[in-house]
């Protein structure tokens, strides 16, 4: 980032301040992220990778009334121990919001990938794409949860043609134990000004999430999902324009320890532009093409929550793509701290009172 754009990253939170500060409440947010991800491919579906990094998202959370919140501050991202280069962004939001609604434009939320299953977005893209912008409407009130967005990545220029992803996911409970749940991921890539060839894949799923209680099993879970893709104008031509897949991820944690889980997928001719690719029909060689496809995941996941917010997840899973088997993992430790701003009122009456 240039000086000239450290400069307006910084200043911006301060232009509000002159007229807000005696009007509003203002929190400083501060999240670190230490990550490491070994993705052990290195087959016709995806190449092998590691990544080790950072993250550090500060920001001023303005809150102006009862229903609207501006945020304004910075993300930097780091890859690499040794030669470490960072990536700021910048983070500006206003969000409206009331009990049971947000509405957010600018900086969107974009934790868990929105919820999405790996065929339909990569869990990769928590460390390679952390921040995304938009617009983005959430609901959420007793027994029902939703989360649509638009996120723009690339205008349309020469040379460059615009990308952009949307969708979301919305979860209804049947009772306290059982829900429905619909997902849908788009991707577009194009723009009619300056290129004539248009990319658009469509993904919906469909499907249910049981959770509850079990003897010795302890806290279980399942995931049965049917899932299509829809490539009309694509990045390959290989396969058909359809595709369908049918998904299903069983959890258990015996004794409380770790959660000991298994994914199936089975599927013809699937194809996301976004999702996991050792989901995909479709090989990182655009003449390599599998109709029929196979993916078996066993991993043990453990979650650590401690005071303040504090989070540590760790992973390991074995993986079988058609024939090929690899073992791989993920360690992330979060560690948000805020910082309350005492605003002094304006003076009446010659009494100067703190906020």
């Amino acid at each position: 980032m240039t000086r000239n754009g450290f400069f307006v990253l910084f200043i911006i939170p301060f232009l509000f301040f002159s007229s807000l500060v005696f009007a509003a409440d203002i929190v400083l947010q501060n999240n670190l992220t230490l990550y490491g991800d070994v993705e052990g491919f290195n087959g016709p579906y995806r190449q092998s990778l590691s990544v080790l990094g950072q993250e550090f998202e500060s920001f001023f959370e303005i809150s102006k009334g009862n229903h609207t919140l501006l945020d304004a501050g910075f993300f930097v991202s780091g890859q690499e121990q040794q030669n470490v280069q960072f990536n700021v962004s910048p983070v500006l939001a206003f969000k409206y919001f009331t009990d049971s609604t947000r509405l957010i434009l600018g900086t969107i939320e974009n934790e868990n990938r929105h919820g999405y299953l790996e065929p339909l977005e990569d869990p990769l893209l928590e460390f390679t794409r952390p921040i995304e912008y938009g617009f983005q409407w959430k609901e959420r009130t007793d027994g029902f949860r939703s989360d649509w967005f638009l996120d723009w990545q690339d205008i349309n220029i020469v040379n460059q043609p615009e990308i952009f992803d949307y969708g979301g996911v919305t979860q209804a409970d049947v009772d306290g134990h059982f829900s429905l749940e619909i997902q849908f991921h788009g991707h577009h890539e194009g723009g009619r000004i300056f290129f004539v060839h248009v990319i658009n894949n469509y993904v919906p799923a469909v499907g249910f999430r049981w959770h509850g209680l079990l003897p010795v099993l302890g806290e279980s879970s399942l995931a049965v999902f049917g899932v299509f893709s829809c490539d009309f104008e694509g990045q390959y031509i290989t396969g058909p324009d359809w595709g369908n897949g049918f998904y299903t991820r069983a959890g258990m944690t015996p004794w409380g320890l770790c959660e000991l889980y298994g994914i199936l997928w089975n599927a013809q001719n699937f194809f996301s532009q976004e999702g996991d690719p050792n989901y995909s029909s479709q090989g990182l060689d655009p003449n390599y093409y599998q109709t029929n496809r196979t993916y078996e995941e066993v991993g043990l996941k453990k979650v650590i929550a401690g005071d303040k917010g504090f989070l540590f997840d760790a992973e390991i899973k074995s993986e079988w793509a058609d024939a090929n088997w690899v073992l791989s993992g993920t360690l992330v430790a979060t560690m948000p701290f805020n910082l309350d701003i005492p605003i002094q009122e304006k003076k009446k009456d010659g009494v100067e009172s703190a906020n």
